[in-house]
């Protein structure tokens, strides 16, 4: 639930940062949500890959390391951009904590 509320709450952060309802906000939306999600998948992915089966706390993980990553540049990328940048830093975060 707490994972649910942080995304919501991104979305108004990385979005709200247009200072109106525009094409820069949708574009921010959309990458954020891209990022998230794409970071969770990837991440659940890996999981079941070297783990034998993906936890939900990892996928939150790597949800939160999608949307801390795309914020920068969330109103300036596209979503394909955005999963780009959720799949890194997914990556990243659990090659650097599971320490393959």
């Amino acid at each position: 639930m707490g994972a649910g509320l942080l995304w919501f709450g991104w979305f108004g952060f990385n979005a709200g940062s247009a200072l109106g309802a525009n094409t820069i906000a949708v574009s921010a939306f959309i990458a954020t949500h891209a990022a998230a999600a794409t970071g969770g998948a990837v991440w659940a992915f890996l999981e079941w890959l070297f783990n034998g089966k993906p936890t939900v706390f990892g996928t939150i993980t790597g949800s939160v390391a999608g949307l801390a990553t795309v914020t920068p540049a969330a109103g300036f990328v596209s979503p394909i951009a955005g999963m780009a940048i959720g799949v890194i830093a997914s990556f990243g975060l659990f090659r650097f904590c599971s320490l393959l």
